[in-house]
């Protein structure tokens, strides 16, 4: 495996792992609130990672603030 497919990889799971935490204490503290905005950023970037390593190089990506901060 290489060094990029390694690292995506790496992302992947440390997304999930984000999303296990989070959704554990939701349920461990009995809430179960509409999720975060942040929620939808870590699912767009596994299902990015995903993509990649099914060898789809065409990568979606939503600039939240692109208008804000004046990058296109």
């Amino acid at each position: 495996m290489n060094i990029e497919k390694k690292f995506v990889l790496d992302v992947k799971y440390a997304c999930q792992e984000i999303l296990n935490r989070y959704y554990s204490i939701q349920v461990a503290q009995k809430k179960l609130p509409e999720d975060p905005w942040w929620i939808h950023k870590i699912n767009s970037i596994e299902q990015n990672c995903d993509s990649f390593l099914d060898g789809d190089i065409e990568i979606q990506w939503h600039r939240d603030f692109s208008d804000k901060a004046g990058v296109k």
